[in-house]
């Protein structure tokens, strides 16, 4: 390997073949095609995987982990193989006009129960016949094939196409897309199918999210009802505030829940909805008049029900801001009264502190006569040993004047021992 080789990007390789992946084969009209689209949960990809590339390995091809995608020749058939973010379509592609446009869709398998190994559920199963440019079929024989109530029709890639359509299920279970072809070359021809297929499977998962929104919508109403309830007992102080606070902490957790339950399906809807009109643009249309087109159907139909899971998403965002904005106000107010019960509390123990000082002072009087008393006493029994030795000595003279000397020596001596005290907690203070 060359040192310029050695300086390759470490995803060169991986995003060439992402660029190259998706890429529809080319189709010659007339042609029928068959699409079966699955979901498939990311816990049953190892399977679908193992499934597929056993499948690649009969026919002799190769699928690796990176591969999105995969095309092998079936039984006189070609099989396309797409993996997408939560669902996979299997489309077959069967050259040649039948003798019947739209049959059952499970004619198009190898054997009836040949999907019966791949995981997943089925989304759905759509229809497609290309009928050649030099084609017999009348106008009106191919609208017959459709409902007249919902039928649409309109011309694509600049009117080298025409398609007909009426997105719903017929008697055998499948959706049903027709289409003209009026100057395609066999690339335009894959490119235009792909991309009718992309639509109307972004379409229908973009409508994922609206069962989602409409539960949603009835838990909403309630919680705003809940929370201008609460909002007005804020106001009002009727209520302990403790309590209230516990009210909100219990809406704000529901509607966090409600949030973590369908924000993601959501999100994805409005995804979808964007790609579908990312394809509806790609399709070049041109309206006919009298006939509703592709464009006005997504109108009508799908942009309301994004409208609502996008006005779901909003509300569950400004019911989280309002709840958040409702506890902080709450809390404020609780912290403002036990700051308060606070002061209050400091202001009663300093007034005990005083009154306990008073009573120290009070005390410590006291105690110069207690200590006086008992410092008499000795002096009492001191004089009396003396005079028992020395009988001559006056005791009714020195117990005159022991008193003064007690209580002055007492007194001083409580006094210095005061002092000394205070000068030792001024020089511990910092």
């Amino acid at each position: 390997m060359s040192r310029f080789q050695q300086r390759n990007h470490p995803q060169r390789d991986l995003l060439d073949q992402e660029l190259r992946q998706r890429t529809f084969p080319a189709l010659q009209a007339p042609c029928r095609l068959c699409q079966f689209v699955l979901t498939v949960s990311p816990s049953s990809r190892s399977t679908e995987f193992s499934q597929m590339q056993q499948l690649a390995a009969q026919q002799g091809a190769q699928l690796k982990e990176t591969d999105n995608d995969l095309n092998l020749s079936l039984y006189g058939a070609i099989l396309r193989w797409e993996k997408h973010g939560e669902f996979s379509s299997y489309t077959f592609i069967q050259p040649g006009s039948g003798t019947e446009l739209f049959d059952d869709p499970l004619d198009f398998l190898p054997a009836k129960d040949w999907l019966e190994p791949f995981p997943g559920q089925v989304f759905r199963v759509i229809q497609l016949s290309v009928l050649a440019t030099d084609s017999t079929s009348q106008e009106q024989d191919i609208a017959a094939m459709f409902n007249p109530d919902h039928c649409i029709s309109s011309y694509l890639a600049e009117q080298k196409a025409r398609i007909w359509t009426d997105f719903q299920k017929h008697a055998e279970g499948a959706g049903r897309m027709l289409m003209q072809d009026r100057g395609l070359s066999p690339a335009q021809l894959g490119r235009l199918v792909q991309q009718l297929f992309d639509l109307g499977n972004y379409r229908k998962l973009s409508l994922l999210g609206w069962p989602l929104a409409r539960k949603a919508i009835t838990q909403l109403n309630t919680l705003e009802q809940q929370l201008s309830y609460i909002t007005q007992r804020i106001e009002q102080a009727e209520q302990h505030d403790e309590s209230l606070l516990a009210e909100l902490t219990r809406m704000a957790a529901q509607t966090e829940h409600l949030i973590a339950e369908n924000s993601s399906r959501l999100q994805a809807s409005a995804a979808y909805y964007q790609l579908a009109l990312d394809r509806i643009k790609s399709l070049n249309e041109t309206p006919i008049d009298g006939l509703l087109s592709l464009q006005d159907f997504t109108e009508r139909r799908l942009t309301p029900a994004f409208r609502t899971s996008e006005s779901v998403l909003f509300r569950q965002q400004g019911l989280s801001n309002r709840l958040g904005r409702c506890t902080e106000l709450l809390r404020t107010r609780i912290s403002l009264k036990l700051e308060q019960q606070n002061q209050r509390l400091l202001a009663s123990m300093d007034q005990r502190a005083r009154l306990q000082l008073k009573l120290q002072h009070m005390v410590e009087g006291l105690s110069v006569v207690a200590i006086s008393y008992y410092a008499m006493q000795l002096c009492q029994h001191g004089i009396r040993a003396l005079q028992y030795w020395w009988p001559e000595l006056n005791s009714e003279l020195w117990h005159s004047l022991s008193l003064p000397l007690v209580i002055s020596s007492v007194a001083l001596l409580l006094y210095a021992f005061r002092r000394r005290l205070k000068r030792a907690e001024r020089t511990a203070q910092p």
